[in-house]
């Protein structure tokens, strides 16, 4: 008998695949990324926000955060709301292409030097006939997996005590 593994989840607040989708339009024909905050739901994450980075290296066929710039962003967030911190990254592909070789080692070499950060995620959002795709990865056991996409809507405010 041949039992299929269920593919991970991701859960993405609707208000973050809009970012992510309305960053893809305006970098058209150019890449853009940046990161991807959230929390964790019953071990699966949440991705509340998509964070756009801007890059001086980036062009038609490739996007890198700058050095140095993830931490103050994570930062940022966790101002606005301290229960969300880093889940992974995301970048736009202005084809429909999924994500490279280099993107998805990128996604395992952190993971081995950020032991800290659970199963980091990596979204592509790659431009389709009909628009925009999601296109996920988590690294679960030290393998890149096409994840579901489940989506929700954002975290409920929180109450300022």
């Amino acid at each position: 008998m041949n039992r299929r593994t269920p593919a991970p989840l991701i859960v993405i607040s609707e208000s973050a695949k809009a970012a992510m989708f309305a960053a893809a339009a305006r970098a058209h024909p150019n890449e853009t990324g940046g990161i991807l905050v959230g929390v964790h739901l019953d071990n699966e994450p949440w991705v509340t926000r998509a964070i756009e980075i801007a890059s001086p290296d980036r062009g038609r066929h490739h996007y890198k955060i700058p050095a140095g710039a993830t931490q103050p962003a994570v930062h940022a967030a966790r101002r606005d709301d301290p229960r969300v911190g880093y889940l992974g990254d995301w970048h736009t592909h202005p084809a429909d292409v999924a994500p490279s070789p280099t993107d998805l080692a990128t996604l395992a070499i952190f993971s081995m030097k950020h032991p800290r950060t659970p199963n980091p995620a990596l979204v592509v959002v790659r431009k389709s006939a009909d628009g925009y795709t999601l296109d996920t990865r988590r690294i679960l056991a030290i393998v890149p997996r096409v994840c579901e996409v489940r989506l929700a809507g954002d975290l409920p405010r929180l109450e300022k005590q």
